[in-house]
Order: structure tokens, then C-alpha cells, then sequence
């Protein structure tokens, strides 16, 4: 009777010892899908700012190179006029001051920012995590080099300066009024183009109006390349977000190890 007590004991406490282990595996597989799950909600998240700063940039990227084009337009204008040598108007004047502009353009970067401060693998995908790190580190520096012009004697608003000072004068009889949002309301006075006949033969000014064209213009290509690259990347970040759609709309599952209800047993 003892042996069968004995046997049958060792029988129940090894189902109890291995009840056990099994409800520690079980909530240890809870706690490691959990704790994936978090990440992978860290990551969507990461995602969805980088992506929201994309779209940012790229439309700020789009209104500056729309402005190029059209500072281009009136630079090509400008040319035409001096080379037709045609009467000066208003808008040879419009022309001839709009086409010293430059724009910066400042990429958002919070998302990416973050993205830093985590650790870049929270990003799982290797390709898209590389792609991210690119276009933030590579192209938008690139961006905004073009902008400060490593070489100023290709600064478009430092070649066309010179000019602007030697042939603008203020035109006394249009007076105008500029009123601000924040201070009394400035009374200036209009400008117009002097010396006019010298202004039509001086062929610097065709010359570095001509270069300050081209410069601009790989500022357009520099510009609308990016803008490719940011759509692509978008494009990336948006099929990505949908395969881990499914996961992140599952529930949470409990942290706690499940209980287990042995009942009484006889000996």
C-alpha cells in the first residue's frame, strides 16, 4: 500500500512541477509578445511623425522650386528685353527685382530627431531604415547647403546685388503705404531702373544674369530630385504601416502569468 501511496504521490507532483513550468513559459511568451508589440507601436508611431514631416518638407520643397521657376521665367524675360532692346516698363523693373531672390528651404526633422534619440533600430526594416537615414542625413543637407552656397560667387542673391544697387533709384512719385501687423504703417517710396540705356547695354549684367539663370535652375533639378525621393520613401513608410496594421490592433494580452486551479487531491 505504501509503494502505491508513494507512486502515486511522485505522479501527481510531477504533473504539478510540470503545470508549473508551463505557466511560466505561457507568461513568458505573454510578456515577449507584449513587449514586441510595444515596439512595434513605438515604431508606428516613429513612422507616422517621419511621414507627417515628409509631407511637410516635400510641400515646402514644391512652393520653393515653383518660386525658381518663376524667377526663372523673369530672368529669361529680363534677357529677351535687354537683347530686343525694347522701351522700359514696368515690367522689365518687376523683372529685373525679383530675379536676386533665394528661398531656403528648412526640413522638418522632429520625427527623424526622435527617431535618433530612441535608437535607429527601432525602424525593423533595414531598407527603409536606410532610406530614412539618407534622405535626412544626405539630401536634406544637401538642401540646405544649396541654400547657404558653399561658394558665394555662385549665391544668386550676392551675384545680382551688385546691379540691383548700381540701377535701382527711388521713383518719389509713387509713393506707397505698407501697412504692418505689428508697428504703425510704413510710408515708403517705389523703385525704378536709372541710367536705363546703359542699364540694356551692360553686358555683365547679361552675363551674370545668364549664370544666376543656370544656377537656378540645378537649384530647381537639386530640389524636384528630393522631391522624387521624398514620395518614394512615403511610398515605403505607408506599406510598411499597413503590414503592421493587423498587429497593432490586437489587444493587449495580460501581463500576469495565468492562474491555475489544481483542485483537492486524496493521498
Amino acid at each position: 500500500m505504501e509503494t502505491g501511496k508513494t507512486s502515486k504521490y511522485f505522479k501527481y507532483a510531477i504533473g504539478e512541477i510540470f503545470l508549473v513550468v508551463i505557466g511560466i513559459l505561457i507568461a513568458l511568451q505573454i510578456n515577449n509578445w507584449n513587449e514586441n508589440r510595444k515596439l512595434q507601436q513605438r515604431e508606428v508611431q516613429i513612422l507616422k511623425e517621419i511621414k507627417s514631416d515628409l509631407f511637410q518638407t516635400k510641400n515646402d520643397v514644391i512652393r520653393t522650386a515653383d518660386r525658381h521657376k518663376e524667377a526663372l521665367s523673369l530672368s529669361q524675360y529680363l534677357l529677351d528685353a535687354i537683347r530686343a532692346k525694347v522701351s522700359y516698363s514696368d515690367s522689365i523693373y518687376r523683372a529685373f527685382s525679383k530675379i536676386g531672390s533665394d528661398y531656403e528651404i528648412v526640413p522638418k526633422t522632429s520625427g527623424f530627431d526622435n527617431l535618433k534619440t530612441i535608437g535607429l533600430n527601432t525602424i525593423s526594416n533595414d531598407s527603409l531604415r536606410i532610406a530614412i537615414t539618407n534622405i535626412f542625413q544626405l539630401s536634406f543637407t544637401r538642401l540646405q547647403s544649396d541654400f547657404q552656397g558653399k561658394n558665394k560667387e555662385f549665391d544668386i542673391s550676392n551675384m545680382m546685388f551688385p546691379y540691383q544697387k548700381k540701377y535701382f533709384e527711388i521713383d518719389f512719385s509713387k509713393p506707397r503705404k505698407m501697412p504692418r501687423k505689428y508697428s504703425d504703417t510704413l510710408n515708403l517710396y517705389s523703385l525704378k531702373i536709372k541710367d536705363y540705356q546703359n542699364f540694356i547695354l551692360d553686358m555683365d549684367l547679361f552675363k551674370t544674369t545668364q549664370l544666376a539663370m543656370f544656377t537656378r535652375s540645378n537649384l530647381v533639378e537639386s530640389q524636384m530630385e528630393i522631391a522624387e525621393e521624398i514620395d518614394k520613401i512615403i511610398e515605403l513608410i505607408e506599406q510598411e504601416l499597413k503590414k503592421k496594421r493587423p498587429l497593432i490592433n490586437d489587444k493587449v494580452l495580460p501581463q500576469n502569468p495565468p492562474k491555475f486551479n489544481y483542485g483537492k487531491q486524496n493521498f
